[in-house]
């Protein structure tokens, strides 16, 4: 904590014309503060990625909710053909359709369904978001996709790192890293936190031996860690790769669902 008696901090830049602001944990920012602004939420290992998996292979939308309990509720009311998708601990709750895992996320699963879906981080990012003017989900396999989308807004941008549970977590602050990076290349500028520089320099000392370096890193973080420890490592590497997913969901927090950005 600091000193109480600081005084309030210096101003060292001008206001930014295109800000871009990263947090490295959703607790860093209130979802007041998200106002007025654009949101990219990345829960890299995995939810993030099942979404987008889930819509590439023709989902017709997914609605978020916090609780398994939730996830019921809404699935009696939506309208059929629904499922419900998500986990617990990294594993399949208990009556649903679909773990969390974006290779269950096939074709012949999810085309013309809606998904009804709970993660442990992710689906909390994306409500944490409620308040912005638009909210995106991210992920590696989405990266340029999701990026150009978002290059010339002309509100604020930030991408907020769901992290595991209360903690920051490396896989998410990775795939931040690798946004801001291509954000501030094509314009955009950042604000005076730190929080930008430090995962840009998470992501380029793991890109330094290439993709190996980086699937290593994601294999190590808090997130893949848990996953290989119940034998999913082969989750963690398709989660590594990127742009692999060429979609951009959108949250549309006023209804409730995630559909592909028009």
């Amino acid at each position: 904590m600091p000193a109480p008696d600081l005084p309030p901090p210096p101003t060292f830049d001008q206001p930014r014309q295109r800000p871009l602001a990263l947090h490295l944990h959703a607790s860093r920012v209130a979802p007041e503060q998200l106002m007025g602004c654009v949101v990219i939420v990345i829960d890299a290992i995995r939810a993030s990625v099942t979404i987008c998996k889930a819509l590439h292979e023709g989902a017709s939308r997914i609605i978020p909710v916090l609780t398994a309990e939730d996830a019921r509720v809404k699935a009696a009311a939506a309208p059929p053909p629904v499922l419900l998708g998500g986990e617990r601990g990294g594993v399949l709750i208990e009556g649903f359709d679909l773990d969390n895992s974006p290779l269950s996320y096939t074709s012949e699963r999810v085309a013309g369904r809606t998904i009804v879906f709970t993660t442990s981080n992710g689906t909390a990012g994306l409500l944490h978001a409620r308040h912005a003017t638009r909210v995106f989900v991210g992920c590696f396999c989405n990266l340029t996709a999701v990026c150009s989308a978002v290059k010339d807004e002309e509100h604020p941008v930030h991408i907020l790192c769901c992290g595991t549970r209360s903690d920051l977590s490396l896989d998410d602050v990775l795939a931040g890293g690798a946004m801001a990076k291509w954000l501030l290349a094509a314009g955009r500028e950042p604000v005076t936190d730190d929080s930008h520089t430090l995962a840009i320099a998470a992501y380029d000392l793991a890109m330094q031996r290439g993709m190996g370096g980086l699937r290593d890193a994601m294999r190590t973080s808090r997130g893949g860690r848990n996953l290989v420890r119940i034998g999913l490592c082969d989750d963690v590497d398709y989660c590594t790769a990127h742009d692999t997913l060429p979609v951009v969901p959108e949250f549309l927090p006023q209804h409730g669902v995630i559909t592909m950005s028009r």
